[in-house]
């Protein structure tokens, strides 16, 4: 049974009982996979804005990544009008946000990580700083995927919560099936702790009121072969509490969901003509899931040598500013932009629709009268404070991902790399309970299709604890390091291209990253010289595409290079790779730093230049190990 809301959409009676909730009623939604969850927040929000008659900039929608928020935002667009002005963030992004808001140039942010200022927003929020805010404390909560809220962000929602809990109501949306998230707690036994504990904190805090609405249809599965996870659900969000005992029963749902799994058909190897031909032709959307990085840099690896086009997802605190910013920002003096002006200036991939840009650069650089603030825009890319669905990744009809960063995100097609027996865990080290979820979430991605994929061989890669990568090294002798992979913060944005080492025309390089440099295309580090800048790095390196130089390393690669290659304390690094080869373009982004250095170098007076980011597992050339031979480093 379905009824019709107001606005001529169809819901079920479920999801209607929760898009039809006062502003103040406190309600718990457990959403199962492709239940209508997005819909249904979207019509919440348009009910919000429309019949209880709240204005935007009082509602606070928050959500664990951009693409969930970008996919909010763009249903938002579809089905509401009064709710497009609603505020959507990340939970990391609105953290800095609360800080910012509190003090705009406070330089106490530098190096601190994505959790410490979590707990200086949850500070500051207990300070009652969204009192004095410019937008005020929230009337009313939206809170998507709770289920993955643990340690330092749950400690923040719940500060939110409990400190307007007189005046502010809430819809909270999780399903504890799909809590894949809790590996962010490293204690094995507080992790335990930690599993479901925001719901029954919940039902603890707002017992009295709590409205509790279950969304159980699905939506997304379209075909038999797509629902053959979806009774695992329920048990899996009905684990005991008990550490031990939950780990038994999740093992147990393990291997059924694997036994499952292997019902689905084997897609084939991918150097079979039919299994490339399904890659490169089929006109709906393909993900590749994989259970870690290491499976993702190898297959992606494998994928660009049989010239398969396709895109490695990003984590979901990846914040790259899109190239167009800076082209905007360049193309006019102008202090501020009216909506025309902005249609006719910015130069916006074809996918990407002009007026939900404009309204979502409004959010976060309104000017006087309808305006978009120009100098305002260039502090947000540089604070990081771009709207989220402006900094989501593009749409790609490929996609390479871990499970954990397709969290949220749905497929026509769905190829999931063979998971492991649970022979060849090692017990100290398996979390039973998040394998059973990261396999349920995986299998509940395909609206059609879901196929097995065979394992890519990673016997030569390793997890390097304190950089957090992946590297090449030889199983058999544990000293030898040949390859490391490239992240998000590798590429210096102190300064433009050229105006460091490797030495270039900086103007002539903006445009060659401009017009010439692509997403997928294959770059090299070659060593400029060979005299570190301090003891605890590499000597630097440039970035070079087709043998042009497009940018330098960042110290924070440099300093991850010097601790793979140390081994060990008592070992001093003598010698560095000449280059690493096979990186690649993951995007071209908006970079900005000091109008008076981009003025000196003929790059405007916005303080805005573009960089590359990388991607990939790169290779070590241990040529010229000791010294680089003079000119080495120039194409």
């Amino acid at each position: 049974m379905s009824i019709t809301n107001p606005v001529g959409l169809t819901l079920t009676p479920a999801q209607l009982s929760v898009v039809t909730q006062p502003w103040d009623a406190r309600t718990l939604v457990t959403a199962g996979a492709g239940a209508g969850k997005t819909t249904t927040l979207a019509h919440r929000l348009e009910h919000l804005t429309v019949t209880e008659e709240l204005h935007a900039g009082e509602i606070l929608v928050l959500s664990f990544s951009r693409a969930a928020v970008r996919e909010l935002r763009e249903r938002v667009d579809r089905v509401a009008t009064a709710a497009r002005r609603v505020r959507a963030q990340t939970f990391d992004g609105w953290a800095l946000a609360v800080l910012l808001s509190e003090n705009p140039q406070r330089d106490d942010l530098a190096g601190t990580s994505f959790d410490q200022r979590i707990a200086m927003a949850t500070e500051a929020i207990k300070r009652g700083v969204l009192d004095v805010g410019e937008q005020g404390a929230p009337t009313h909560v939206v809170i998507d995927e709770v289920q993955d809220l643990v340690g330092v962000r749950r400690a923040m929602v719940e500060a939110l919560l409990h400190c307007y809990a007189g005046s502010c109501g809430f819809t909270v949306v999780g399903d504890a099936a799909q809590a894949i998230y809790g590996f962010q707690v490293a204690d094995p036994e507080e992790r335990a702790r930690e599993a479901n504990l925001f719901f029954r904190w919940v039902r603890a805090s707002f017992d009295d009121d709590l409205v509790e609405v279950v969304l159980a249809d699905n939506f997304r599965a379209r075909t038999h072969e797509a629902r053959i996870a979806l009774p695992f659900g329920q048990r899996l969000q009905n684990l005991p509490h008990d550490r031990g005992e939950a780990a038994t029963k999740a093992e147990a749902m393990y291997g059924e969901l694997r036994s499952t799994l292997a019902l689905a058909p084997d897609f084939g190897i991918l150097d079979d003509a039919f299994t490339l031909a399904s890659l490169r032709e089929f006109d709906g959307t393909t993900a590749i899931l994989c259970r870690n990085n290491g499976q993702v840099l190898r297959l992606s690896e494998r994928l660009h040598t049989l010239d398969v086009d396709h895109r490695i997802q990003r984590s979901p605190r990846s914040r790259a500013a899109p190239a167009w910013v800076a082209g905007l920002l360049l193309a006019t003096d102008a202090a501020q932009l009216t909506e025309d002006r902005f249609l006719d200036l910015a130069v916006l991939p074809s996918a990407v629709d002009p007026s939900r840009t404009w309204h979502a650069l409004r959010r976060c650089a309104a000017g006087a009268r309808g305006t978009l603030d120009m100098e305002a825009l260039g502090r947000a890319v540089a604070e990081g404070r771009l709207p989220d669905e402006l900094t989501a990744p593009p749409a790609h009809r490929l996609v390479l991902s871990t499970v954990h960063r397709a969290k949220g995100l749905e497929f026509d097609r769905v190829l999931i790399v063979e998971p492991s027996d649970p022979s060849e865990w090692r017990r100290k080290d398996v979390d039973p309970p998040a394998e059973a979820h990261l396999l349920y979430v995986a299998m509940t991605r395909p609206h059609d299709d879901i196929f097995r994929l065979p394992r890519p061989t990673t016997w030569m890669m390793f997890k390097h604890r304190q950089s957090d990568r992946w590297y090449i090294g030889d199983p058999r002798r544990s000293h030898v390091r040949n390859g490391i992979e490239a992240g998000d913060l590798d590429v210096c944005h102190q300064t433009p291209a050229g105006h460091a080492e490797p030495a270039g025309d900086p103007p002539a390089i903006q445009q060659y990253l401009r017009e010439q440099v692509r997403s997928g295309d294959e770059v090299e580090l070659r060593r400029v010289h060979d005299l570190p800048e301090s003891a605890a790095e590499t000597p630097p390196y440039g970035i070079f595409h087709h043998g042009r130089p497009i940018g330098s390393v960042s110290e924070y690669f440099r300093r991850d290079l010097w601790r793979l290659l140390k081994i060990n304390t008592g070992r001093k690094v003598e010698r560095w790779p000449c280059r690493v080869t096979d990186l690649r373009i993951d995007t071209v982004e908006s970079v900005a730093g000091f109008a008076a250095l981009t003025r000196r170098l003929g790059l405007g007076d916005r303080g805005i230049w573009l960089a590359p980011r990388l991607c990939g597992l790169g290779v070590f050339d241990w040529t010229h190990a000791q010294s680089v031979p003079e000119g080495h480093h120039h194409p």
